[in-house]
């Protein structure tokens, strides 16, 4: 499988659609039993593993619209990077189901990790004891994953794609059932035995690892005992701005917070003079409403800037200078609120 092969596709290869239903049939969910796919894509692979079985789908998707495609499907969708923007419970699910990306983590090359490593180890711990791991990767990728699986599961077995499935990027399935710590000789055993496996010719894996229909263990994944936590940091658009249109918020906050408030009380430091008043009133700083001799009055003062020729004048080269001053024209508006009539002050 190569890396540019994989970083086209942004790491997504959904599951076939005859793995799903072979993979079905080994299980065997109760009522409201919980099952995670930090990896969704659209969704259809957590959903047909939880059709007619009553079980409650959790699922994490990087890609907007992938993840716009899952909500339709799944109970539970996040949207978001599923290995630094999630907090889930430890131990809340039955069943984790893992395809991750196949491919490096964005770290300089000499720091950089298997991707599949890093979700493995990061959703794991999700896992309830006795709970089980489906996991979809390149089978050449069980050396880098060798040391996390064979310490936190037992009864592990690898099973090969189907042969028309396999030769595009060399996919297994590895199933094995959590367990609190395996001891360290039984992890050294297994270890070495997926490291084995790794390193065959994709030839040799086909023709001696199992198929997945040929697997007779039933795996029970029954309902939880205990409340789930399963929040993203990241907000979705698509789903915050009709919260907010309907609460009303954004309505005050258009009407009240960004529109500007008018000061009616204006509190000088010392007396202001005449001059001092019609500037400010030209200004625009005493707009509204006021009462003179006895007349209702709307006022709106305004300056306009215009330029005045100061000077023409013709350097050596032959060029013409214009020099231009600045002018400011006060305007005072005035509406008599009686008359209905608007008086003009330049």
């Amino acid at each position: 499988m190569a890396r540019l092969g994989s970083q086209a596709k942004a790491g997504f290869y959904p599951t076939p659609e005859s793995i799903r239903g072979q993979l079905k049939e080994l299980l065997d969910i109760e009522e409201d039993a919980r099952i995670l796919d930090p990896c969704c894509g659209e969704g259809q692979t957590l959903a047909a593993l939880a059709d007619g079985t009553g079980a409650i789908t959790y699922g994490i998707e990087l890609d907007h619209d992938r993840a716009t495609e899952a909500r339709q499907r799944i109970h539970h969708l996040l949207w978001g990077d599923a290995l630094v923007e999630m907090r889930i419970s430890p131990g809340a699910f039955g069943l984790l189901y893992l395809n991750p990306p196949y491919d490096y983590s964005l770290e300089p090359e000499a720091q950089a990790q298997r991707l599949e490593v890093l979700f493995l180890r990061r959703f794991q711990e999700t896992l309830y004891k006795d709970g089980w791991l489906v996991l979809v990767v390149p089978y050449t990728v069980l050396v880098a994953c060798a040391s996390v699986l064979a310490r936190h599961f037992s009864g592990l077995q690898v099973y090969a794609f189907p042969e028309e499935e396999f030769h595009t990027f060399h996919q297994c399935l590895v199933i094995g059932r959590k367990r609190s710590l395996v001891t360290k000789a039984k992890a050294a055993h297994m270890e070495q035995e997926l490291n084995c496996i790794a390193g065959m010719t994709p030839e040799i894996f086909l023709a001696t690892a199992p198929q997945l229909a040929s697997c007779t263990e039933r795996l029970i994944i029954p309902a939880p005992k205990h409340p789930c936590t399963f929040r993203c940091s990241r907000i979705d658009p698509r789903e915050a701005i009709p919260l907010v249109r309907k609460s009303g918020l954004l309505a005050d906050l258009l009407t009240h917070d960004l529109a500007p408030g008018q000061c009616h009380s204006i509190r000088p430091l010392a007396p202001l003079k005449n001059g001092h008043l019609a500037l400010m009133l030209a200004g625009g700083y005493m707009n509204g409403e006021i009462e003179m001799a006895g007349h209702r009055l709307v006022i709106k003062g305004v300056v306009h800037k215009t330029e005045k020729i100061h000077s023409i004048a013709e350097n050596n080269s032959g060029d013409t200078m214009v020099t231009t001053r600045d002018l400011y024209q006060p305007t005072v508006k005035a509406i008599d609120m009686a008359k209905a009539e608007m008086l003009i002050i330049r």
